[in-house]
């Protein structure tokens, strides 16, 4: 890969005297052969002089003959390796290419037929070439992709089909009896038969069209189909699928022979859907009382029954009911799904992953889909097929139509629902430590309370823990409060193994004021702690403390920055730690006048810059996306980078403000709702969007058991334009 680093940077630099040089070159390539010719054009191109359109040409053309030398099936790494080199070179060909390249060199580009002969290739045609080109190439490795693809899909479902009748056979040695013991394992293992082996022959089919239309090294995939008749020899041994004649058993006349003898689908169909109709309706009652436990995740309805339906009613109006089911149990489920208490470090409920509303979203755009579809094929044929389900438990059209109606307002509501729950969690958390067993360990005596709480949720005497980091998959690194028996505060920072055994503990104690460790992060086998202690006089210091592996304190280094660290962000592509100050108040989500701190250090803690900005607010987060840092957070008033005061007179809103990777100032948006919002959980969606769970109208810490939070949720680009709104209010 460095090679290829190495050779993009080398071409995009100038390419001085290249024609005079070219020429030697392009002459000499005329008795060579084409790995010759590639050879030495590739060692040309190394020259950061010698980077030019027509050796680039030249060398894409090469490559572009030499893919039809491969075997496509065979050769994988040897094409896809070929297919890179010839996108790279025939796309650098075009980057490098101006009209006095044209002009001067124009006679390099081989293939190019210029109308004048006399002048040569114009800019238009040699442009025209390279595109036609691009598209042969992107064209190849299509068709190259999608052969693979269908190739490996024709064989994997093929071999599950050997293996589904194998089952069968070695359960049951007689065909005769075999009738007499269907049961619903069967009749599944007869359904996933007969798709797999139709999938095989569709896959093969797509080949043979493929290969028609694209041939590659004269691979047709042609087939016969041999007839199952005796059972217990027959369907039983694979297949060569790189032979000329591939030698298939017929499954599928031999399944359609089972059914005719076996009637009685139908009833069983009746069955299962009732009884997964109403195992649905559970699994929503339970969601809707916030309970996840006794819900499967990422549910879906018995895969047998829906393709068994449409085998019968392929416009099913049973089928319509149970994805629409399905599509809701798992949008619900995604809401809540941070209410699972499956991490050891766990404050009642665990933070959502990133993208955990995005995707909430997802799943609701296809519960809404698929409850329009249901409303659309709600009919008198669609009720009488399934009167045991529409008839009996929805009351026929009108019940399910009314029923539509009724799930359209419920999600609605329950999405909204699940935004001022999650704030009110935010709020909330580390308020009360959970007594469980799980949820502490014991360190000399004392106990550790693995549960993650804010620097101000501390009492009585032990260990609190404020962060922790996976080191590697034997460390799990913790950052935190030891509270002694006078009340004393001793940051400290632990390591853990996978079973939760303390591995090692040191201490920082309190000299002149209370300490905490409130971040703990790991880099290059080093381990970096920032520890914050406060004087009897709110005196504020900080500490970077890097410690070894094994715990034993090499370095410590005092930032001079009088306010308490919000957050930190470890760049381990640069090697560096991104540290975010601000304020002095140790509850969550409070706005003070107060000067921001973006510092920057290296991995031994050398202060590489250090940005301020004033405002009257918060930070929430600090997120990297393409080298760019961006702080986003809460603010009423701030001088924004021309220092002009954006002040919006006792409102509150959101700034987005950037800084490369020098420290210097890109770009600061500052959101100015229609209400008030008070951002309280952003998360990175991807490299161009984050996601922003905020109090409306009040400050979250006004929120009490009367006047419950209310919540938003909003996505943002990166440069300040709001994508979604939760409360349906007009994008700025």
């Amino acid at each position: 890969m460095k090679r290829y680093i190495t050779l993009i940077v080398s071409l995009l630099i100038g390419y001085t005297s290249f024609s005079q040089k070219y020429k030697d070159v392009y002459e000499s390539l005329t008795t060579m052969s084409d790995n010759e010719a590639y050879q030495t054009l590739q060692e040309f191109s190394q020259s950061k002089k010698n980077a030019h359109s027509a050796s680039l040409y030249k060398m894409a053309l090469i490559i572009e003959k030499r893919l039809d030398t491969y075997d496509p099936f065979l050769q994988e790494k040897a094409i896809n390796q070929n297919v890179y080199n010839a996108e790279l070179y025939i796309s650098l060909a075009k980057l490098h290419l101006d009209e006095k390249v044209a002009r001067q060199d124009g006679r390099y580009f081989d293939d190019v037929v210029p109308a004048n002969p006399k002048k040569g290739p114009t800019l238009e045609e040699i442009t025209e070439s390279i595109n036609n080109h691009i598209v042969k190439i992107k064209n190849f490795k299509e068709v190259f992709t999608e052969n693979r693809t269908n190739l490996y899909n024709a064989a994997t479902k093929y071999n599950e089909c050997i293996s589904i009748y194998n089952e069968i056979n070695r359960k049951n040695s007689k065909l005769k009896d075999l009738y007499f013991l269907v049961d619903n394992n069967l009749t599944s293992q007869l359904d996933a038969l007969k798709i797999n082996f139709d999938s095989t022959l569709y896959y093969l089919e797509k080949l043979q069209i493929s290969l028609k239309k694209h041939p590659m090294f004269n691979y047709t995939f042609n087939y016969t189909l041999n007839p199952i008749q005796i059972y217990r020899m027959h369907g039983l041994t694979p297949a060569n699928f790189l032979a000329q004649n591939i030698e298939l058993w017929d499954f599928n006349s031999w399944i359609n022979t089972f059914k005719d003898v076996y009637k009685n689908d139908i009833t069983y169909l009746y069955k299962n859907i009732d009884e997964t109709e109403t195992l649905n309706k559970k699994y929503v009652s339970l969601l809707t009382e916030k309970n996840i436990d006794g819900v499967p995740e990422n549910y879906r309805v018995p895969p047998y029954l829906i393709n068994k339906i449409y085998k019968y009613d392929y416009e099913s109006l049973a089928n319509s009911l149970l994805l629409f089911q399905e599509s809701q149990i798992n949008y619900m489920y995604q809401l809540s799904s941070y209410r699972t208490d499956t991490n050891f470090f766990a404050f009642g409920f665990n933070y959502p992953s990133n993208n955990h509303f995005t995707k909430a979203l997802e799943y609701r755009k296809a519960t809404d889909s698929l409850l329009t579809l249901l409303y659309g094929n709600i009919s008198d044929e669609g009720i009488k097929k399934y009167s045991n389900i529409f008839e009996k438990k929805y009351k026929g059209e009108k019940g399910l139509q009314e029923y539509v109606l009724n799930q359209q307002t419920f999600d609605n509501k329950y999405f909204d629902g699940a935004i001022d729950d999650y704030a009110d969690h935010l709020l909330k958390m580390g308020s009360k430590l959970n007594p469980v067993n799980k949820h502490f360990l014991l360190y000399n005596g004392d106990t550790i309370f693995a549960q993650i709480v804010t620097a101000e949720k501390l009492s009585k005497k032990g260990y609190f823990v404020h962060s922790k980091q996976d080191a590697d998959k034997n460390q799990i690194l913790l950052a935190g409060t030891f509270v002694g028996k006078s009340g004393d505060h001793s940051a400290f920072v632990a390591s853990i193994d996978t079973l939760h055994n303390v591995k090692w503990l040191k201490t920082f104690k309190p000299g002149e004021g209370n300490r905490s460790c409130l971040f703990v992060t790991s880099l290059n086998d080093e381990i970096a702690a920032l520890v914050t202690s406060t004087t009897k006089t709110g005196v504020i210091r900080n500490f970077m403390i890097l410690l070894d592996k094994a715990g034993n304190q090499k370095q410590t280094t005092e930032i001079k920055i009088k306010a308490l660290p919000r957050k930190l962000l470890v760049d381990d592509i640069d090697n560096k730690y991104v540290v975010l100050f601000c304020g002095t108040s140790i509850k969550p989500f409070i706005s003070e006048t107060c000067d921001m701190h973006i510092c920057c250090l290296d991995s031994k803690f050398k202060t590489l810059w250090n940005k301020q900005l004033k405002f009257d607010g918060y930070t929430c987060n600090i997120l990297k996306t393409d080298n760019i840092y961006y702080i986003i957070g809460s603010f009423s008033k701030m001088l924004d980078l021309d220092n002009d005061e954006v002040n919006l007179n006792g409102d509150s809103g959101l700034f987005i403000y950037s800084i490369d990777a020098e420290g210097n100032w890109i770009d600061g948006e500052n959101y100015k709702p229609n209400r008030s919002i008070y951002p309280m959980w952003i998360s990175k969606c991807d490299n161009t969007t984050f996601e922003v769970v905020s109090a409306l109208d009040n400050e979250p810490q006004k929120a009490t058991a009367d006047n419950k939070i209310k919540a938003s949720y909003m996505r943002f680009t990166f440069d300040g334009k709001e994508t979604y709104n939760s409360i349906d209010k007009p994008s700025k």
